[in-house]
């Protein structure tokens, strides 16, 4: 795996999904941040997305339409302690009709640190038949355009290589 040079700077142009202070109840017997919290973290931002692309609850509620992970890949860079406060930034590396891979950047903004990269792809399902089936247009459509946005800046993903929607 390749040395990661991604900067602040440049994650700091994407959109800010979710910013939280770390609390005590994230830490394990190690008494660092468990693996399950930079997961539960990334999936705030990833709700915040869908809600603004108009995958939210009322989307599920009325369409009975859900997302479901398919695959994660999770890169640390620097630890994430107890009363820090940690952002996540999210960047759309790929979409195809029914799957989108998107790459979550938490940045630990009490340190000024690039602490984890989680990336994942999610499929978008049908829940009546808990199979996968294609976005609906409009939110489609915003993901495209999401996309096209994140196409176009300066600097290349950093991603592992081995993921694809």
């Amino acid at each position: 795996m390749s040395r990661i040079t991604t900067t602040l700077a440049e994650v700091r142009q994407l959109d800010k999904f979710y910013e939280r202070t770390i609390p005590s109840a994230f830490l394990d017997e190690n008494q660092h941040v468990n693996v399950q919290y930079y997961l539960h973290l990334v999936e705030q931002s990833l709700g915040a997305l869908f809600r603004q692309v108009g995958l939210g609850q009322i989307y599920a509620a009325a369409d009975r339409y859900g997302s479901f992970a398919l695959e994660q890949h999770i890169r640390y860079f620097a630890e994430i302690l107890v009363d820090d406060r940690v952002s996540v930034y999210l960047r759309l590396i790929e979409l195809s009709p029914k799957r989108a891979y998107v790459m979550g950047f938490l940045v630990n903004e009490t340190r000024e640190q690039l602490a984890a990269i989680v990336e994942l792809v999610m499929m978008n399902v049908a829940m009546s038949r808990r199979r996968g089936a294609p976005f609906p247009a409009e939110p489609q459509a915003r993901l495209a355009e999401m996309l096209a946005r994140h196409q176009r800046l300066p600097w290349s993903a950093p991603v592992c290589g081995v993921m694809r929607a």
